[in-house]
């Protein structure tokens, strides 16, 4: 009997989860074709060729796949943009910017969010957060919990490279 009431435990389960899976999907499903024909700002850093190439790519794949159109404002410095953004918030101005969407610094994320400019919860409602590693520090940035607020974009390390022609025994930080 016990077993039993396990099994039956494990199935509500898995219909409960296969219920919400499916309500996820139409729920985004919604979302697709709401944003069919929008115009979505990106403001990007545009220092790097690479990255604006490939930034230039998945304009072009949003366009074809969601008719969404990506307009990809290259930016020097994302605290411009953070400035900007203030300013326009304190004016009272809540709709029709030229912000979307912003590639940021852990300091910046720090400022919009303590300044209440960040939408939050969205995240990990993205059908692709679920190949997010979260075993990484993807919920906080700048030491501020993330509360769904930004999406993963890459990671940037610091890397020490040295030379056993230049030094014997390099130092190893761990």
């Amino acid at each position: 009997m016990r077993v039993m009431r396990k099994g039956i435990a494990c199935l509500s389960a898995l219909l409960f989860c296969s219920q919400l899976a499916i309500a996820q999907d139409a729920r985004w499903q919604e979302i697709e074709q709401h944003a069919k024909g929008q115009t979505v700002w990106f403001n990007a850093w545009g220092g790097d060729s690479a990255v604006n190439n490939y930034l230039d790519w998945v304009r072009d794949e949003v366009k074809r796949n969601y008719a969404i159109n990506l307009r990809i404002v290259h930016i020097a410095d994302a605290a411009d943009t953070v400035k900007r953004i203030q300013t326009v918030a304190k004016a009272g101005r809540t709709s029709g910017g030229s912000v979307d969407l912003l590639w940021v610094n852990g300091e910046n994320f720090r400022t919009l969010k303590e300044d209440g400019l960040l939408r939050t919860g969205w995240a990990e409602q993205l059908p692709n957060w679920q190949y997010v590693d979260t075993q990484k520090p993807v919920r906080e940035d700048f030491s501020v919990p993330v509360e769904g607020a930004e999406s993963p974009w890459g990671s940037a390390q610091l890397t020490f490279i040295a030379r056993r022609t230049q030094k014997e025994h390099p130092i190893i930080l761990i």
